[in-house]
């Protein structure tokens, strides 16, 4: 089995009016029982228009960093990556209301995603907060520094999230994940004194 974990970084919020600019992922594959990681892959896009300051304050991404010769972000581009061989059985990403709203079912070919911010909110309603670099902190991810930055790049930024969804994949499936990336998302303090209650094993698979 093989999990597709994606980041995008885009020049803006919503695709009616933004693009993706760059296109990061990392592979987790199921070898011989256990979760494998794959070297992060990235591909930049060029932008159709100049790149706004509160875009660049967030990745830092310059006129200079795209060539002339940079293809865009084009629904096929983007369904290439996404569904480059081999393919992926899932998708993943950190908060995947926002790589969904670029990535669609016609680009994914309607692949199953896994959203590692609600499995983390579910599995672990003690941490301080459920961002992918808190949560990268407070799990005490065993990181290659140099992969993992800079942040709010897409390759650093899947490779930290794939990281996350392989602590998750310890504890359940990715059937169990999907679950839980469906299910209704709990406050997190309704969610603690509710594990004061029960364990969190018997709460989240019974």
């Amino acid at each position: 089995m093989r999990l597709r974990v994606i980041d995008l970084e885009t020049s803006g919020n919503h695709p009616a009016s933004s693009e993706v600019i760059e296109f990061g992922s990392v592979d987790l594959v199921l070898i011989n029982g256990a979760w494998q990681m794959e070297p992060p892959r990235t591909q930049l896009f060029r932008p159709s228009a100049p790149l706004t300051p509160e875009t660049q304050a967030v990745h830092h991404l310059m006129e200079e960093d795209f060539a002339a010769d940079l293809p865009h972000a084009t629904p096929d581009a983007l369904g290439a990556l996404v569904q480059h061989s081999p393919c992926p059985d899932m998708l993943a990403a950190h908060h995947i209301a926002f790589e969904r709203h670029f990535l669609t079912d016609a680009i994914t070919g309607g692949l199953r995603w896994l959203c590692t911010l609600r499995i983390g909110q579910k599995l672990w309603p003690e941490a301080p907060r459920h961002t992918n670099q808190i949560l990268r902190y407070w799990l005490k991810l065993d990181l290659d520094r140099s992969l993992a930055a800079p942040a709010h790049r897409a390759g650093p930024d899947a490779y930290v999230t794939a990281h996350i969804l392989q602590r998750q994949l310890a504890l359940a499936p990715p059937d169990e994940l999907f679950r839980l990336t469906q299910a209704r998302h709990v406050r997190r303090g309704a969610a603690l004194r509710s594990g004061r209650d029960m364990s969190r094993q018997e709460q989240l698979f019974p």
